[in-house]
């Protein structure tokens, strides 16, 4: 039943019940007063370290050299064609939620809903170029409880608890239960980091955050929080790491 597939949540009343978001409100306030353009170039500046940080995440070798020359408008030829295209695609999808969702005094010019419809938008932008057929998540299946689940019935609960159950949370809880959900359900079976980035930036985007996601440097304690919330449903250690970057990138503001 729906009470059960997602039972792990039961626990978030508990583990996030003390939890202190006044530094969160202290770096809002900040994004909302801050400068157009220094929020504007804060915020491009993001870009290369999170796309660094989703390939150590995805398992794929690529330095920060290789990154700038690339985002340089220069291709190179010891990156596969795939990761250059996925890069490029990435960096373009980033930089276009910032004018269209805005962020502080930064106005959006859209307001897209976030859904199962998104998510798939996503990954056809994500693989424009290298895949051209529909998004599908095929015959993909998810095992919770010794069951076996398709992937479209999960997401399906995600985002009738998106719906429901999470309008009321802080919006850097909402982020981030949406992107640990999606990487439990991995509904695509490739780059789902990215995609799983992708919704967890429109909606920090959405909620008044810089979109602050680990760089490479912080791949291992990110990994190791993003465990603690599939094992137990704490989300503690990974909240407290978004917060830390948050408040490392809103710095620049000030």
């Amino acid at each position: 039943s729906d009470g059960r597939t997602l039972r792990h949540m039961k626990n978030l009343d508990r583990t996030l019940g003390g939890m202190e978001f006044s530094r969160f409100e202290e770096q809002r306030e900040i994004i909302r007063t801050s400068d157009p353009e220094v929020l504007r170039a804060t915020y491009h500046a993001l870009l290369p370290k999170l796309v660094l940080g989703l390939f150590r995440l995805e398992g794929i070798t690529v330095e920060g050299t290789d990154l700038a020359i690339l985002y340089s408008q220069s291709f190179l030829p010891n990156l596969s064609f795939e990761t250059q295209l996925i890069a490029l695609n990435m960096r373009s999808l980033l930089k276009r939620m910032l004018p269209s969702i805005g962020l502080g005094p930064i106005q959006g010019n859209a307001n897209p809903k976030m859904s199962e419809q998104r998510i798939q938008y996503y990954y056809a932008r994500l693989f424009q170029g290298l895949d051209d057929d529909p998004p599908s998540y095929g015959e993909r299946t998810v095992i919770r409880e010794g069951r076996r689940h398709p992937v479209g019935s999960r997401m399906e609960l995600l985002f009738l608890q998106y719906e429901q159950e999470w309008r009321s949370l802080h919006p850097t809880v909402r982020s981030l239960f949406l992107f640990g959900e999606l990487m439990r359900i991995r509904p695509f079976g490739r780059y789902d980091w990215f995609i799983a980035s992708l919704a967890f930036s429109e909606e920090m985007l959405k909620g008044g955050f810089l979109p602050t996601l680990p760089g490479s440097e912080e791949v291992d304690a990110f990994r190791s929080a993003l465990l603690l919330t599939n094992s137990k449903g704490n989300y503690r250690n990974l909240l407290a790491l978004v917060e830390q970057l948050q408040i490392r990138a809103v710095s620049r503001l000030i």
